[in-house]
């Protein structure tokens, strides 16, 4: 009998009468090789941790902890950790351990709770939406949003949401609605069918990369739109949403005027159009918030204001639902909607304007509403 080491650690016993053959060669005979096969397999199996050596101990205690895996992996492979050289770390533990470490596929986030219905047709609501973002305040605005738990529609331009992802995350994820704005702000009223369809298919293909979902909203530029506008979004399955109260922040960089404008000029079911591209704006956000509550107004998204009804794709609307309906009078000497309106009388309620400021645009200033293609909704 001769006693053979495999790899300087593992023994086991060789009969001497068939260690070699006729021609110097080993030669295991079938006993040798079960042999042979059990002792690899016990070695192999050993390897899981189930029974290692004092040895092996001692160089994980050592070893220093690895990184915790990504929250949600590449889909495409499995998560890999690697320590500072490079190399994969095992993850300390036994197999029950580096099975929970690979398990496949990651969980869903968590959706954000369903707030409870609001009946536009018995309180009065309003829909606050803001344009042309995500932009650099967009985070400043959803914290102010989110400390008062309203939910507003955000309108995004395509081109800025790359690099911006989670911030369009964030607006779902805390339950605001998105529409789509456009790629690039152009008048789609004087584009082709093709134009205009690639630039909404661009930004809907931008929504969809960052959220998972596209959107039965969009917004024309400038409000411009006719029936070559209608045709396409009908044809993709999206509303266009205009507004009843155009702040005119754009033109007017001052925040107390935007508040001024955003809370005297709303009557119920209005649809109240800025941009969060404005630091100004932005700012005017909280005088706007409180000034809207004292006169007892609920903030909706645009959905919410049409009670989660499906909008007709194709169809403009430019605003929602009132409590009850104004009279010929009381309609006449109100604001014409689509064109901004005209100042509540002092006292009314909401922020005062400072002395010497304009209520109003400049006379033959761009409005920025265009030129709707179709009739109000409701008519």
């Amino acid at each position: 009998m001769r006693r053979s080491r495999i790899g300087g650690s593992v023994g086991f016993v060789i009969p001497s009468r068939i260690a070699r053959s006729g021609n110097g060669r080993v030669a295991l005979r079938p006993r040798g090789i079960a042999i042979v096969v059990a002792v690899l397999g016990l070695g192999w199996l050993s390897g899981l941790g189930a029974h290692p050596t004092v040895a092996s101990s001692a160089q994980e205690a050592a070893r220093p902890a690895p990184a915790v895996p990504p929250a949600k992996p590449d889909l495409r492979s499995r998560p890999r950790v690697t320590g500072g050289s490079g190399a994969a770390v095992r993850p300390a533990g036994g197999l029950a351990t580096r099975l929970r470490f690979l398990s496949w596929p990651p969980r869903a986030a968590a959706s954000p709770a369903a707030r409870p219905e609001v009946d536009c047709r018995k309180v009065k609501c309003i829909a606050l939406t803001f344009d042309d973002g995500p932009g650099p305040y967009t985070a400043k605005l959803l914290d102010m949003l989110a400390a008062r738990h309203v939910k507003v529609t955000f309108f995004l331009i395509g081109g800025n949401i790359r690099g911006r992802e989670a911030l369009v995350r964030r607006e779902l994820a805390e339950g605001h609605a998105i529409g789509d704005h456009s790629w690039s702000h152009p008048q789609l009223s004087a584009m082709s069918d093709g134009a205009v369809r690639s630039e909404l298919a661009r930004t809907l293909g931008e929504i969809r990369r960052a959220t998972g979902g596209g959107t039965p909203l969009m917004r024309p530029p400038y409000g411009a739109t006719n029936r070559r506008v209608a045709a396409v979004t009908r044809h993709m399955g999206m509303a266009q949403i205009l507004w009843s109260v155009d702040t005119n922040d754009w033109l007017d960089r001052n925040s107390a005027i935007v508040a001024h404008r955003a809370v005297s000029w709303a009557h119920p079911g209005d649809i109240i159009l800025m941009h969060d591209i404005h630091p100004t704006t932005v700012n005017a956000v909280p005088k706007i918030l409180v000034g809207l509550a004292r006169r007892g107004f609920t903030f909706v998204t645009v959905p919410e204001l049409f009670g989660g009804h499906a909008l007709k794709p194709g169809q403009t609307y430019f605003d929602g639902p009132v409590p009850e309906r104004k009279s010929p009078q009381k309609q006449a000497a109100s604001h014409p909607k689509g064109q901004g309106g005209t100042p509540a009388p002092p006292g009314a309620g909401g922020p005062t304007l400072p002395p010497g400021s304009p209520a109003t645009p400049a006379p033959g200033a761009p409005s920025g509403t265009g030129t709707p293609g179709s009739v109000r909704s409701g008519e």
